[in-house]
């Protein structure tokens, strides 16, 4: 099996699979990366890029700024990823910013239905971790 690029995973999401709803698939600004607008997850964005051995897929949470006791905050994260399945949470710089995201990755040389099962679970993860942000803002875990 060929190795996927950003061309063939661009013809994958833009025949818009039933896993995934309603989708745009666009290139971004560098050209490296394209994005997947999940629209019936409320234009939810995932970044996706192909390079080497590796597709790596990541949806920006928020500004890390953003959230209050950030050292808790990360902590939580960091205890309780496993439970998170199929992705990670990081920290990604964008403009000069620090912002969490959530990433997973996969061979490159993994079947449409394994890169299409990754952007879905991925994309269901992030709407489950923004909800969880939300409630952390809002002072719903501990003190």
């Amino acid at each position: 099996m060929e190795k996927w690029n950003l061309a063939s995973l661009t013809e994958l999401f833009a025949s818009d699979p039933e896993e995934l709803g309603d989708v745009d698939v666009t290139v971004v600004e560098t050209g490296d990366v394209i994005r997947v607008t999940l629209k019936d997850k409320g234009d939810l964005d995932v970044l996706v890029a192909a390079g080497g051995d590796q597709v790596l897929a990541s949806v920006i949470l928020t500004p890390a700024d953003d959230v209050p006791r950030r050292e808790a905050f990360e902590r939580m994260i960091l205890s309780t990823h496993k439970l998170v399945p199929l992705s990670t949470f990081g920290i990604t710089t964008i403009g000069g910013k620090e912002y969490y995201e959530l990433f997973g990755s996969l061979s490159a040389q993994s079947s449409a239905d394994e890169m299409i099962e990754e952007v879905a679970v991925l994309a269901a993860n992030a709407v489950d971790a923004a909800n969880m942000i939300e409630s952390w803002k809002n002072g719903e875990f501990g003190a």
